[in-house]
Order: structure tokens, then sequence, then C-alpha cells
């Protein structure tokens, strides 16, 4: 499960009470023992939580005063990261004779004094801002809340927002519970808090949270809602309502997309991870033939190796994920020589397993080209369906399901299918789905380029309900850099940029001035003219020089490696360039 650090606020919440109980204590200890990391958030002034006990060896770091305190136990130290309220503030509220509390970084007082408060500030322009906490008034430098002073405290322990949930009671739990990945407020919470909460607790204070850590440790969640602004668009339902995917699912399962060759799967994994990122999760690609690149044009997205480049350095690729927690990396293995490769990517997916237990990224691994990296029997099945079976968060793409390890297949728990006709391929994903054959099994071969069904019997009382399976039509992507090659559809190109087909002994068919020109004679040349040039690499070359889509170009290299002939070849490359036609005009 993902979310392994518990940012926990302290009165209402942890306690009903001036001090820590024994049972608070104990659920505190389990969690610790459990691996789940624990952030004390809470609006006390720092000094008062000295006398609590040992906060210092279960917490990984103490959030006081509203945030505007961190205190890291680890290298001792004390922060304030929005500095300290101006004297000239404090001195003219200890004038006007109201209870008063002075910590670290702020002042404390109490309702009804807010009025007093509310009016210093005023007549001071600011320099202060005021968060209640059910009758207590705290008086902040700006800046400073409890998702502020966490998201500090976070980065300083090298840890992400993406993995933390937040339990809390009250007003100033708000900008907690807005933050984190997950918020859960306890039985007793405000009522305003509970409306703003993904979760309820059934019980209060220290027992629900006490629960809770138990359903944590055994890698449960309590039932949540999934706010609106945080799925994954998958692309429209035939309903044409929008078909959207629960994160969690991705995160915490493993899955699949399946398909032919040039059915859209690399788009379809472009839309998962480009999802992600946007959501802010950090996600490690292994990318053997170069299909992910045009990723890299996203913010916070690394491209490591390819053609140019040097081997990627697995040293380097882990510590991304270790020391940042927003860069994500594309490996681009398609230079890498293949005796090398095997090793490489044990290397690899072992640096990327030690990078999570570490520090709980990448959120989510997708590995392209499965039946190429995890073949039966193969190193790198055995240690990658080890991974699986002990966490999720893991994606395989592959147009030949049969040809890799069952291992991998058996921890998949949902699949993303595009068109498939192969009897051998709907034979094994009928194996996997439990012997079942789905009737939707009978539409896949008739599905068209940009669609797609999602199968998965995942049922857990913390994700909605997905048992089943639905149909959608792709989403469009929001990779830029290659909009500007539309103009290549219908651009007619010079006579000497033009794609002369010839025959093989050199006499020239026909001539294509862009691309859907290019797609027309294709269906028409003879098949002996398109093994000719596909062999020849002139397809390639000439999409790559005078297209300058590399995207393109590339697909179509993969093509030729697949040595088909005649009508199969014809279909085989149609398909591809179908499929990239209706990405371009999908980014105009």
């Amino acid at each position: 499960m993902h979310l392994t650090i518990l940012a926990c606020d302290l009165d209402g919440t942890l306690i009903d009470g001036p001090v820590v109980t024994e049972n608070a204590w104990k659920s505190l200890r389990v969690a610790k023992n459990a691996g789940i990391k624990i952030i004390l958030v809470t609006g006390r002034i720092f000094e008062d939580l000295i006398s609590l006990g040992p906060l210092d060896e279960i917490c990984e770091a103490i959030v006081a005063e509203n945030g505007a305190v961190v205190y890291v136990p680890g290298t001792k130290s004390i922060l304030l990261p929005f500095g300290r309220i101006s004297p000239g503030i404090t001195r003219k509220l200890e004038q006007l004779s109201i209870p008063l509390e002075k910590g670290l970084a702020m002042v404390a007082s109490c309702v009804p004094h807010d009025e007093k408060i509310l009016q210093v500030l005023h007549e001071s322009a600011g320099g202060a801002t005021l968060e209640y906490n059910r009758r207590a008034v705290m008086v902040l430098p700006p800046g400073a809340t409890k998702a502020t002073g966490l998201d500090h405290a976070l980065r300083e322990l090298d840890l992400s927002m993406r993995n933390v949930l937040g339990c809390g009671d009250a007003e100033n739990d708000r900008a907690l519970f807005e933050a984190v990945e997950l918020g859960v407020a306890v039985a007793n919470a405000s009522p305003a808090i509970q409306r703003l909460a993904d979760s309820i607790l059934m019980k209060p204070n220290g027992t629900g949270v006490g629960q809770l850590i138990e359903s944590l440790a055994s890698g449960q969640l309590p039932p949540r809602r999934l706010r609106p602004e945080r799925r994954v668009l998958l692309g429209r339902k035939s309903s044409q309502s929008a078909a959207y995917l629960d994160p969690f699912l991705l995160l915490n399962k493993n899955f699949g997309i399946a398909g032919a060759s040039g059915s859209g799967k690399t788009w379809l994994g472009g839309i998962l991870a480009e999802g992600l990122l946007n959501l802010g999760y950090q996600v490690c690609i292994v990318d053997p033939e170069g299909d992910f690149r045009t990723l890299r044009t996203l913010p916070h997205t690394l491209l490591v190796g390819g053609p140019g480049a040097s081997q990627p350095s697995l040293v380097d690729i882990a510590n991304v994920f270790v020391y940042s927690t927003t860069l994500s990396v594309i490996v681009d293995l398609s230079c890498l020589p293949k005796a090398e490769s095997p090793s490489y990517v044990i290397a690899l997916i072992q640096k990327l397993i030690g990078a999570r237990k570490r520090c709980h990224r990448p959120h989510w691994i997708l590995m392209d080209e499965l039946q190429m990296l995890c073949p039966p029997e193969g190193q790198v099945s055995k240690l990658l369906g080890e991974a699986m079976k002990s966490a999720g968060g893991y994606c395989g793409v592959t147009y030949r399901p049969s040809a890799v390890d069952p291992c991998i297949l058996n921890e998949v728990h949902g699949w993303f299918l595009t068109r498939l006709s192969d009897p051998q391929e709907l034979g094994c994903l009928s194996r996997i789905f439990s012997g079942e054959r789905p009737h939707f099994f009978s539409e896949l071969a008739s599905l068209q380029l940009g669609e797609a069904y999602m199968y998965t019997l995942v049922s857990e009382p913390w994700l909605p309900p997905m048992t089943g399976f639905f149909e959608f039509q792709m989403a469009t992507r929001a990779v830029p850099h290659v909009r500007h090659l539309s103009k290549y559809l219908h651009l007619s190109l010079p006579h000497e940029k033009r794609f002369c087909f010839r025959e093989p002994g050199g006499a020239v068919l026909a001539a294509a001035s862009n691309l859907l020109d290019f797609k027309q004679v294709l269906k028409v040349i003879s098949t002996a003219s398109i093994e000719y040039h596909l062999y020849r690499k002139d397809f390639e070359r000439w999409i790559e020089d005078v297209l300058q889509d590399n995207v393109l170009a590339r697909r179509i290299g993969k093509t030729a490696r697949r040595q088909l002939h005649g009508e199969d070849l014809r279909q085989l490359l149609n398909d591809v360039i179908e499929m990239r036609c209706g990405e371009l005009k999908a980014l105009t």
C-alpha cells in the first residue's frame, strides 16, 4: 500500500485530554513496528510537547505550533520555516491584558479574545495570520499552516506528500486534509471537517486512531470517497460520459496492457503515465524500444539513455527517487546491447525495489515490451514476480501475453485491452481470468484504433466498485512537442522530398506528398514494394529525416523487426500509421 506515512493531529484526535494515554503509545508503537512513519502535526506550543513522553523516539518529525515549528529528531533540528511573529505585533498583543501563550513562533489565546486580536492585526496591516482550533485562537507567522509545516518536514526527510494519510478533528486540520493523499476524520471531528474528509472513522479520538493504525498495518484502508480532482481521465464511455480511474488502483494493484501491434497500447500507457504525473506521483518507465521518449517534454520528467547517450547509471536513477520528491524518469534502453539487457534490467529493478523500501518511491513502475523483458523462467521474471507479489504499483505492456512468464501474469489484478484477435493470446488471457472467457472477448478483434476495455476483478472496501469491465474511447494526450507534426498530415511536400514507392528493380510506382498520401498508397501498392522499402529502412529514414517524426520512425523500425511478410505486413504497417495519424489529429 502506498500510504506509508501517518500525519496525526494530537488533541481531539490521538488523545482526549492533557496526556498521551498508554493505549495511544501502544498504537504508535504498532505503527512504527509495521514500518509506518509517524509525523505528529499539532497546534500545541513546541515546549509543551517535551513533557508528554518519548515522542521523538516514535516520530520521524514533529510539526508544532500549527506548522510554524518543525522538529526533526534524527538531526535534532528545530526549524522555523516561516520565521516568527514580528516583535511589534507581540508587544501589542501583550498590552491587551488577555490570556496569552507564547511559543517559539506563534502566540495563542482563546475565544472570545479573537476580536481584540483581529483589531491588532488590522492596525498592524497584517504581518500575521489567525487560525482557529475549536475555542483556541492561534496567531501565526504568514504562510504557516499544518499543510505547509508538514510539507517542510517531508522535504527535510525526502518524503512525498503523496504517501501521506492525515488524521484530524478540527478547523485547523482543513489545510492538512486538502494537502495529503487521504484525509481521515475521527468520529468526534467537527461537522465541517467531516464534510471535508475523504474518510470518517467509526470511533472517536485515540480509539479511532488505534483502529486506523491496525488497518494500515494489515494493508487496509477505511472506506473512502474519491475526490473528483484526483482522478485519472481514461477517455469516454460509449454513453459519452467520462471514464475515470481511481489512481489508488494503479498505485496499490498491478495492471497489464495487452493488444495487437499498432492498436494503441503505448498511447494508453502514456495516458496513465500523464495522469499520474499530473497528480504529483513519481513514475519510472522502463522503455526497451524508446516508445515513451515524448514524455520527457512534461515537467519534472527526465529521459536517460537512448541514442547518443551513455548507458544510464543505476545509482543515479535510484537517487532521483530517493532524494527528489518530484522527478520522474524514463529509462530508454533502445541502444543498450541485447547481451547486456537482462543483467542491466535485473540491476535496475533491484535498485527501484531498494528505493521503494527506503522512501516508498517511485509510486508507479511501467515496463514496456514485457514479453521481451520477462520471458518464461527468466531471471528478470522471477525478480519482478516476487516484487509484484509483495507490492502494487507495477504495470506491464505487451502484444504477446502468452510469451510473458506466468509468475508475472498471476500477479496482475486487472487489464487494459486494445484490439486483439490472436486465438493464442485470447486463450492466455482466459486462463489468467480464472479460466473464464468474458463475453466482450468476441468484440476485441473489431475494436477501432483508440478503443479499449478495462477488465478487473479487484474488490476492496476502500476502492470504488470496479469489479467487471467497461469499454472506453481513449483520451487525448498532453505531450506538446508533437503538435507541429500535424502539418505533415495534409501539407503537400516539394517533389524532391516526397516518398517514391519503387519496385524491387527500381521502377517508380507512386509518390506520397504527405503522411495521409503515404497511408493511402500503402493500401494498394504491391507487398513486394512494401517489403523492399521496409527492410532497406527507406520508410524509416524518410519519416525521420523529412517528416521529422522520430516516434513514427521508431514504430516503423519495430515493425521491420517483426519479420512479417505479405498482407500481414501491410496490415501491421497500416495500423501503425493509422494510430499515429489519430494521435496527431487529436493534438491539433
